[in-house]
Parts: C-alpha cells; sequence; structure tokens
C-alpha cells in the first residue's frame, strides 16, 4: 500500500483531533504502519474480539471500535477536567491506531506476537516523521502503548514482558482496549469506511419521515410526523437544537 491510502482509511478519525499539529504527526504515522495491518483480522486465532473483528479488515474495525470508545469517554466532562489539555487528549487520541501497529512483528508473521505492545512503543520512540511532535508526548504515547495489555502482561511462559498500566491514563486506555475487543460488544462499521476498504459506495437504505421513530428525549418511540401533531412546539425546539443524523435531514421534509 502507498502512504496516500493508509492516510485515507483513517482520515476520517482526524476530525476527532483537537490540534493541527498532533493531526499531522497522526497522518504521518500511520503511513509508516506495516502493510499487513490493514487486511488482517485483530484476532489472528480468533478467539479473543467479537465476529466483526475477526473478519478481513478486522484489525481496522478494532482500531475504529477502540477510537469511538476512547472519544466517548473524553466527552465526557469528567475526563476532559482529568486530561486537560488538547494535547493530553490527542496523545491518547494516537493510541487506538499505534497500539497495535506491529501487532504481527516487524515482518508480519501469521499469529500476533506477544511483545507487540513493546514493539509498538518502540516504533512510536523511534518513528521519525515530517510533523513530528516533542518527545516529552511521544513517550506518553509510547507508556499508554506499552501498557495497554493490562493485567495480561506475561508471554505464553509466564515470563513478565511488558508493564502493567502504571497512571490513570494507561488504565483509561486499557480499559477502552478491552471494551472494543470484547466478543459480546460490537459496532455498526461506518459507510464511509466501508467504502474506504472496499473501494465501492455502499447504498444507504432511504429513511422516510413516516417510519422512522426518534430514540431520545421525551417523545422517544415515536415518529417526527406524530410528535408534530402532538407538540408543534417540539419539532421548532429540534430544529434549533438537534444536529444528529438522520433526524436533522428529515426535519428539514416537516
Amino acid at each position: 500500500m502507498d502512504r496516500e491510502e493508509k492516510q485515507r482509511i483513517f482520515e476520517p478519525l482526524l476530525k476527532d483531533f483537537e490540534t493541527e499539529t498532533f493531526a499531522e504527526y497522526f497522518k504521518d504515522m500511520v503511513a509508516e504502519i506495516p502493510d499487513y495491518i490493514f487486511t488482517i483480522p485483530s484476532s489472528t486465532s480468533g478467539k479473543y474480539h467479537n465476529a466483526t473483528q475477526c473478519e478481513k479488515f478486522g484489525q481496522i474495525y478494532h482500531e475504529y471500535m477502540f477510537a469511538s470508545i476512547l472519544n466517548h469517554r473524553l466527552r465526557l466532562k469528567a475526563n476532559k477536567e482529568k486530561y486537560n489539555t488538547p494535547e493530553i487528549r490527542d496523545c491518547m487520541r494516537c493510541v487506538p491506531v499505534f497500539h497495535d501497529a506491529v501487532k504481527c512483528g516487524w515482518n508480519g508473521s501469521r499469529y500476533t506476537v506477544s511483545e507487540h505492545p513493546m514493539l509498538a512503543a518502540e516504533w512510536v520512540r523511534t518513528t521519525s516523521v515530517e510533523h513530528d511532535i516533542d518527545g516529552q508526548y511521544k513517550e506518553m504515547i509510547a507508556c499508554m502503548c506499552e501498557a495497554h495489555s493490562g493485567e495480561w502482561n506475561k508471554n505464553r511462559s509466564g515470563e513478565e514482558i511488558m508493564p502493567e498500566p502504571r497512571n490513570d491514563m494507561e488504565f483509561f486506555i486499557h480499559e477502552c482496549d478491552i471494551l472494543s475487543s470484547r466478543a459480546d460488544l460490537d459496532m455498526i462499521i461506518p459507510n464511509e469506511l466501508k467504502e474506504i476498504l472496499s473501494g465501492e459506495k455502499v447504498a444507504e437504505k432511504e429513511i422516510s419521515l413516516e417510519e422512522y421513530r426518534v430514540d431520545f428525549g421525551k417523545y422517544s418511540g415515536k415518529t417526527l410526523l406524530e410528535i408534530r401533531d402532538i407538540d408543534p412546539g417540539y419539532i421548532r425546539w429540534m430544529k434549533e437544537k438537534v444536529d444528529r443524523e438522520p433526524v436533522r435531514t428529515l426535519l428539514m421534509q416537516i
């Protein structure tokens, strides 16, 4: 794969970065990830991830789910106050993609290598790119990568080969990684990502005013037309305040 192809796969994640410095660094680093990562399943044994992530492109699906969980959590007031600078939060946003960047080793073995968190940390520490960041931030990202496996920090012989999380930030990353890989949790793959990976336009099911039912607020379960008949003022409020799809587009039809 060439640099542009790799960067395009992760381009949708750039919208969550708060600083241009880290967005450019992320783009440059993505281009350095080994080619095999972009097509392999996230679990090379088929045991440790949900069904979607055990398919082709599963590693990418895992990283997108990891990033989604992380960003939802970072939007919470308490976490935004704890991780209280855009630079720190953007360091954290790099980890969902960087943590498994060398998952099957430098040359791409058939299976996940036990020490891959340490390899990812080494990759972060030693890779220089055009839009590089300060060493303190690279070290922060590297430490989150090397501790992302949490308590599962031993090789098959029981030898401890990497650290467990040492601070709140590293525990936060570990928890996001665990949630994004559980067999009983999955995510809806964005059509945008499906199109990038397949190279084909994904047809979207058209949603009508008559069919769509609101899934939030005091009128949850009702269609927009039913809400209009019950409470026209609520429809006016939604037009001003609600920015989510497909609600925003449907409201334009009323």
